[in-house]
């Protein structure tokens, strides 16, 4: 009977000093946990993005300003005040048009005497002919007369010359994008009143390292973005031309990218000129704003986790790009899909700094109240079976 209370008491002492010793020893090993921590810098907030496969594309990248390669000025080629005027700035033209009248009182005059001289020429020169068809005058009276009639031909040209002069033609077709006259001025030869610039001639001329030019082909792909218009506005383009030689001075080729669509695009624009050199289908793919910089080389940093403890943290690996696009990079290796690398907050790490994702606990926070109070249970159990 004394040895089975003995027994009994010694079970509920271990009971006791169990259920005692519970919270003490979990608070013993999560302060070991924390213990790491605190010795260094707290875990880095985080963002991370997996390694991809796809699409990339290799671009050069080059700015330029759109000029046209058909503009052209209009001059007056002969002096008389301007009488009629038929068009404005940004009106559309066809070549030939006419677009301003001037006086032209003197040269009609001077073209009507000329056709009149000539005509009368043409009829004596037609009986010279005769006549020496039939041998009743020399040759040098022949002669005398086709001479005159050549002269007086030359004579009607000109004063015909003059008298077209009077109606100013546009030379292309094109948009009048410059009027510098009005009805009532003196327009003198050789002033500049029209400029005309056919909008669908526009280009964009860019100097290519010459280290690219086995990947220059003529209409091969290419984009142009202003700033002006907006981001993401994106117009569809081509090379029309690539020069065949290279600039000794500069290194460069120069290319010529022409539009599609013209669009809200005009001349003395600034664009951004993108010529795709080449599009690789299927590769690896890594976001470019997980970049990070370092003497002139590039880092990602790599999530790695602790298979022990599932602790989180981060490499540094070197990137050395093999195409790029605006949003991501093709690095040359040290990279698999599935990868996790950090795409924000990284301006905080080093190699092997700790991490954390938005939602992660912190390394060592433990909810322990579930294991104290089933330690708790475990002991009163023990003592009611006891009883």
């Amino acid at each position: 009977m004394d040895k089975t209370l003995t027994g009994n008491t010694m079970l509920l002492l271990g009971a006791l000093a169990l259920a005692g010793c519970g919270p003490a020893e979990l608070e013993k090993e999560s302060s070991k946990k924390k213990s790491k921590y605190s010795r260094g810098a707290k875990p880095v907030l985080v963002e991370l993005a997996e390694v991809t496969r796809g699409p990339i594309e290799k671009i050069l990248e080059r700015s330029a300003p759109l000029e046209a390669e058909a503009q052209v000025e209009v001059h007056a080629r002969t002096s008389n005040p301007a009488v009629d005027l038929l068009v404005e700035e940004g009106d559309k033209v066809e070549k030939g048009q006419v677009l301003l009248r001037l006086e032209n009182d003197r040269q009609k005059n001077d073209y009507d005497q000329a056709k009149s001289q000539l005509d009368k020429e043409q009829i004596d020169f037609a009986r010279q002919e005769n006549l020496y068809k039939d041998n009743l005058i020399s040759e040098q009276d022949y002669r005398n007369a086709k001479f005159t009639l050549s002269q007086r031909q030359l004579s009607f040209e000109e004063a015909q010359r003059q008298f077209e002069y009077t109606e100013v033609r546009a030379p292309i077709a094109g948009t009048i994008t410059l009027r510098d006259v009005k009805v009532g001025d003196q327009v003198g030869s050789g002033r500049k009143i029209f400029e005309i610039i056919d909008f669908e001639s526009i280009v964009a001329v860019i100097h290519v390292p010459e280290q690219y030019l086995p990947d220059l082909k003529p209409n091969m792909e290419a984009r142009l973005i202003s700033n002006t218009l907006g981001e993401g506005n994106i117009i569809p383009a081509y090379v029309k031309r690539i020069s065949p030689i290279v600039e000794a001075r500069a290194g460069t080729v120069k290319v010529t990218v022409a539009v599609k669509e013209l669009g809200a695009l005009r001349p003395g624009m600034w664009v951004d000129v993108e010529l795709v050199l080449n599009t690789k289908q299927d590769a690896i793919l890594i976001p470019k704003k997980s970049i990070v910089y370092d003497n002139d080389q590039t880092y990602a940093f790599k999530l790695h986790v602790n298979s022990t403890n599932n602790v989180k943290s981060v490499k540094r690996h070197l990137v050395l790009p093999l195409n790029a696009d605006k949003v991501h990079i093709e690095p040359t290796d040290g990279f698999v899909v599935g990868d996790k690398i950090v795409v924000a907050g990284q301006s905080g790490l080093k190699e092997n700094s700790l991490i954390r994702e938005l939602g992660d606990p912190l390394p060592g926070e433990t909810n322990t109240v579930p294991a104290t109070v089933s330690t708790n249970s475990s002991a009163a159990n023990s003592t009611n079976a006891i009883k």
